[in-house]
């Protein structure tokens, strides 16, 4: 009889066996691919550029009212929020835009205002708060976290107001570093100062910090997001009004220095140059003219001392034949300083900042009166176009510039332009815009503005998984 072979029997997987097999197997795979992705990482990548979707400028409080407009090809609504001192959520309205057309606000909108653009209408947005009742305006800035405004006053005839906006919704806490003419002021109440969601903090200098000297201020934001302005007031304690100017903010210091837009002022000039480093610098002046860049006779040569601001009275200088064409003055430091230039004429004052580096089109809003455009710091040879735009987005003036190092341009813009859109070529530029209107009244005065380049892209950070090697 043949039998049959009985096959073995299997006896079932046991998981923990197939677990202790499994498991260190798939540990040792993925650390291989973990090391593999590491390796390939050659270190911190700079982060990406995209374009921009959401945009927010912050136009500090004032009485005249508030101008909007956007250099894309994108028309929609914008928001605009008010900004209260106690917190509390503001009105809020929105602004129709559309290319080379300006929006505006009515001068009943009197507290701070938050513009946000999104999506199309963020790329390129731009707003100017225009003062009252005599000429003063700013271009109103998008929040930052480091800024500094030079020669603020605290004291009976000059003093300043610090405004603090929190355009977001959670809290933010901001840091105020004070430099005075005999090194920093011990100033702890600004410190830490918490601003509310959606809020404005207003700091009154001559009431916190009483000085009769000139002071620097260094704002940080230490939490959330911040923008800082600064209204300053001359009062000359007489019978004529005392007048307000906006001082804007300088981003960060520097060695050399583009003062343009030069107030014709038969009253004070005084320049005030701060020194937040820790050794003594030497700063030289030169005047900014259609023709040239040249050091005047006579022009001294400034001490600033670590940690100090000093202020000179620049009348000699400015109020002489030599400087009769001069539209700018140039400040050359042997360290990183900040500087601004108060002039006062009567009862009106302007303030006149650093201008920024411009390399690609930009656009500004100006308030009625007589315009000049200056333009010079050009960094090679090259050409700018200018163009002048009414409110209504009609082109008013063009005109092609063309600049070398070394000299400037002084242009006059025709009446009715309420926006100045200005694109180099081949070369970056420095410039701003001095708005006169005529008269000692209502509504008379000069101010200057500076043109900025406009945001349109954003960056976003290089973030990607693996682990350090060890």
């Amino acid at each position: 009889m043949t039998r049959t072979p009985r096959r073995p029997s299997l006896s079932p997987l046991n998981p923990l066996g197939v677990l202790a097999v499994v498991l260190p197997l798939l540990t040792l795979l993925a650390g291989l691919l973990t090391d593999a992705r590491v390796d390939d990482r050659t270190g911190p990548r700079p982060p990406a550029t995209a374009d921009l979707v959401r945009a927010t400028l912050v136009c500090p409080s004032g009485a005249g009212g508030v101008l909007l407009g956007t250099d894309g090809t994108a028309s929609g609504p914008v928001r605009v929020t008010a900004s209260r001192d106690d917190g509390r959520d503001g009105e809020g309205e929105e602004v129709d835009l559309a290319p080379g057309r300006l929006g505006s606000l009515p001068g009943a909108a009197t507290d701070a205002q938050v513009v946000l653009g999104e999506d199309d209408l963020a790329p390129g947005l731009f707003a100017t708060r225009v003062g009252s009742p005599r000429l003063s305006a700013m271009d109103c800035p998008a929040p930052a976290a480091d800024q500094w405004f030079t020669g603020v006053g605290a004291g009976a005839t000059h003093r300043s107001v610090l405004e603090l906006t929190n355009p977001d919704a959670g809290p933010a806490v901001a840091s105020v570093q004070v430099l005075g003419g005999a090194g920093p002021v011990d100033a702890p109440r600004f410190q830490g100062i918490a601003v509310p969601g959606r809020g404005t903090v207003r700091l009154d200098l001559a009431t916190l910090l009483p000085r009769r000297s000139q002071l620097a201020l260094h704002v940080t934001s230490d939490r959330g997001r911040i923008a800082a302005a600064v209204l300053d007031t001359y009062d000359a304690l007489g019978p004529t009004p005392a007048s307000s100017d906006y001082l804007p903010g300088q981003a960060a210091p520097a060695p050399t220095l583009w003062l343009l837009g030069l107030p014709g002022s038969a009253g004070g000039r005084v320049l005030s140059v701060a020194n937040p480093g820790t050794d003594a610098v030497r700063v030289t002046l030169k005047l900014v003219t259609p023709d040239s860049v040249f050091t005047p006779s006579a022009a001294q040569e400034i001490v600033v001392d670590p940690q100090t601001i000093a202020t000179v009275d620049l009348r000699s200088v400015l109020d002489t034949k030599a400087a009769a064409d001069a539209f700018g003055v140039q400040v050359n430091a042997t360290g990183a300083v900040t500087a601004s230039l108060r002039s006062t004429a009567a009862d009106d004052l302007a303030l006149t900042v650093p201008a920024t580096v411009v390399s690609e089109e930009t656009r500004l809003a100006l308030p009625p009166g007589d315009a000049q455009l200056e333009i010079a710091g050009s960094t090679g040879v090259g050409v700018v176009q200018v163009v002048g735009w009414t409110s209504s987005g009609r082109r008013a003036f063009s005109r092609s510039v063309e600049l070398v190092p070394g000299n400037g341009v002084s242009l006059d813009l025709p009446a009715g332009v309420q926006s100045v859109s200005l694109t180099p070529e081949r070369t970056t530029v420095r410039a701003a815009v001095r708005v006169s209107r005529a008269g000692t009244g209502r509504g008379s005065g000069t101010t200057v503005l500076p043109l900025r380049e406009l945001v349109r892209r954003s960056l976003v950070p290089d973030v990607a998984p693996g682990l350090p090697r060890g």
